[in-house]
């Protein structure tokens, strides 16, 4: 009897944990995409389960082509979520850190770029795609300068496919990337 009482202390500790961190992320969100109302004050509104595949194509758009906008709210986004306030507070952070939150930043502008490839399937999308914007922008590996290397594996529709066929290590990144200025074209076409 008492390994039960003792099993069940353990399984309501856990629950109260998932459950902190579930009121963690909603807040992170409610905080971050209030500020994205800023810029984006004619789309819906968002919140912790929203993915880059949940946003529209003219807001996906936005982030991809690095608009002005899109670009406060993505560092809005990480600042948020790095406990740090909002994009203002970033010119009073060290070098160090800045440095790191760009890492995060330019690997999140990636990320809305391999959507729009995603879209035109031309690419698969990663597990890493498929997590939340929150659950992204407060993942550590975003912050490493290895995770600018991620890329996801193309399809043959992909125009450098078989330039990525023939290609090795960082060079398949490249050739992956090249085309993001085609896929932004075509999804314009279609938005």
């Amino acid at each position: 009897m008492l390994e039960t009482a003792a099993f069940d202390n353990r399984l309501s500790i856990v629950n109260h944990v998932v459950f902190l961190d579930c009121w963690r992320r909603r807040k992170l969100a409610h905080e971050a995409f209030r500020l994205w109302r800023r810029y984006f004050s004619q789309h819906p509104l968002w919140n912790e389960k929203t993915r880059w595949k949940d946003l529209s194509h003219s807001v996906l758009l936005r982030f991809a082509s690095e608009h002005t906008d899109a670009q406060r709210a993505l560092f809005d986004l990480i600042m948020v979520c790095q406990e740090l306030g909002h994009a203002d507070d970033g010119q009073s952070l060290d070098l160090e850190t800045l440095c790191r939150l760009f890492n995060g930043y330019f690997y999140l502008m990636n990320q809305a770029q391999c959507e729009i490839m995603a879209r035109l399937a031309w690419v698969q999308r990663s597990p890493r795609m498929e997590k939340p914007l929150v659950d992204l922008a407060c993942d550590p590996f975003i912050y490493e300068t290895k995770a600018l290397l991620e890329i996801p594996a193309p399809f043959p529709k992909h125009p450098g496919y078989e330039e990525y066929r023939r290609s090795q290590g960082m060079e398949r990144a490249v050739v992956v990337r090249k085309a993001i200025g085609q896929a932004l074209r075509h999804l314009r076409a279609m938005a």
